[in-house]
């Protein structure tokens, strides 16, 4: 049986994927086609088209439904096949092509088979000319994607109607609209061991601090993931290394906000196939306020402000105290309410601090089945709810109604701050549980302990409790209240301003 000249190579290459053959492309036109068709193997949408341009062989491959076939017929095949070009080295011809013939912009010269599996399937097309040592990626990407529809999570008022999408490149070019200056810089990074995925570091140049740029930088690239599979992966890497139940690394699905934040000297992590966008050092007063503060009056965004502090604390701290005063400290009750609640809690069967842990776990039940349902009978939950809590369970004598009351209340304003819900949520229950067994002492002695860890935390030399510990004079004018515009007009600060000796 014949066999030609280089089949043996072309079958070690195949053999051996771990070796230089899978890392490099050749000269040899076999050996480069017969490694693309074996490792898409049984992928019907790999498409591989041979062809012959000026008398040398080449081929082009991409993939069905992430190129746009018009786009690809018309800027990259059609005029590559018309060329006619002299017989040249295949360097030449090659670079001849790639800077006279094509019409694409996007365009990437690349030689190792592991970037080349990257692009064609980010929607690019490849092109190889027989004798070559790299091939031509070319932009052509055609997939479908959802429209930068009103943000779903961070609604605005007054604010624009926009938000980023699954889709790295539209999510840069959203940023870019807003920020229109050279300073702004869009520094794109692979991560992910197994699988790659892009991810993108938003900065202004002349504004960022590049010690923490790097620092941001050189933990991403430590990550060690098999993959990116969203903006959660990264987070712990880029986060705090103190022990908390909050977070300095916040997150946002507006161009607007991750705008804003970038000129103040914040660097914002992009990551592809995710609509939220997060952004550090991110700092506590950050989750009270938002943009619409600033298209209302001072007065008014500061008393808004004013009532998310407070609904912050009632959130955390209400029913411990309701747990507190009524089970050690009945003194502190006026004695008309006295009455009342103990007339209710007579005929219930549970202390005050079981009802009150009983009631949010069943709440918290609830809502996470109203976010999981399907969306058409998603409704169900509500009603169930207001049966089962609103009525049942009181008529039944198994819950009080002030207690019932307490729950009611606390629910709906952990919901004026909902950036910080799932810390309010563990909190509310730890701070009841410190309440039924110490009274106002424990609860004291746990807050205590919260200031001290919100005091401690902090990321890339930025404390997050700042502008209040440590306190900087210049930054408080928007952080509890929200100057005017003459005034905050003049402010120049940027968030490394705030610097302190905060651990990380």
């Amino acid at each position: 049986m014949y066999c030609s000249p280089n089949m043996h190579i072309i079958q070690n290459a195949l053999n051996n994927k771990i070796g230089d053959y899978m890392k490099y492309l050749t000269k040899s036109y076999e050996i480069n086609r017969d490694i693309f068709k074996s490792d898409f193997k049984d992928c019907s949408d790999f498409l591989l088209r041979e062809v012959i341009v000026s008398g040398r062989r080449g081929f082009f491959c991409t993939f069905d439904g992430l190129t746009d076939s018009l786009m690809l017929s018309h800027m990259i095949t059609e005029p590559i096949l018309r060329s006619n070009i002299e017989t040249i080295s295949p360097a030449e011809h090659f670079e001849t092509i790639k800077k006279s013939v094509v019409g694409s912009v996007e365009m990437k010269e690349i030689n190792t088979f592991e970037d080349c599996h990257f692009y064609i399937m980010s929607g690019f097309a490849l092109f190889y000319l027989e004798g070559c040592l790299n091939a031509l990626a070319m932009g052509v990407q055609g997939w479908s994607k959802r429209t930068t529809d009103e943000p779903t999570n961070e609604a605005m008022v007054k604010g624009a109607k926009e938000c980023f999408v699954e889709t790295l490149n539209d999510n840069k070019a959203l940023l870019r609209k807003r920020l229109k200056t050279h300073h702004l810089k869009l520094k794109q990074i692979k991560l992910g061991e197994s699988v790659s995925t892009c991810v993108v570091l938003a900065y202004i140049d002349n504004r960022v601090n590049f010690d923490s740029l790097n620092e941001i930088e050189k933990r991403l690239k430590s990550a060690d993931l098999n993959t990116v599979s969203d903006y959660g992966c990264l987070e712990p890497f880029i986060n705090s290394k103190v022990k908390s139940f909050f977070s300095a690394v916040g997150n946002t699905e507006r161009p607007d906000v991750l705008a804003s934040k970038l000129l103040e000297g914040r660097i914002g992590i992009i990551v592809d196939g995710t609509p939220f966008v997060m952004f550090t050092p991110y700092l506590f007063s950050d989750n009270f306020s938002s943009l619409d503060d600033y298209d209302n009056p001072p007065f008014y965004a500061s008393f808004t402000r004013g009532l998310k502090y407070l609904a912050f604390f009632i959130s955390v701290f209400l029913p411990a105290m309701y747990v507190a005063v009524g089970t050690f400290h009945q003194e502190m009750i006026p004695t008309t309410l006295l009455y009342v609640i103990a007339s209710s809690e007579a005929t219930t069967p549970f202390s005050l601090v079981l009802e009150a842990v009983i009631i949010h776990i069943l709440y918290e039940i609830m809502r996470e089945a109203g976010l999981r349902l399907p969306q058409t009978i998603g409704h169900a939950v509500s009603i169930i709810g207001a049966i089962v809590i609103g009525e049942a369970i009181v008529s039944a004598g198994i819950i009080g109604e002030p207690m019932l009351v307490t729950v009611a209340l606390t629910a709906i304003a952990s919901y004026v701050v909902y950036p910080l819900y799932e810390s309010v949520a563990f909190l509310r229950i730890l701070f009841i549980l410190l309440a039924g067994v110490g009274g106002m002492y424990a609860l004291i002695i746990g807050i205590g302990a919260l200031g001290i860890n919100i005091c401690a935390l902090g990321n890339l030399g930025v404390p997050y409790s700042a502008p209040i510990s440590p306190l900087t004079f210049s930054s408080l004018g928007d952080t509890i209240i929200r100057r005017s515009w003459k005034n905050l007009s003049r402010r120049r600060v940027r968030i490394y301003d705030l610097e302190g000796s905060s651990v990380e």
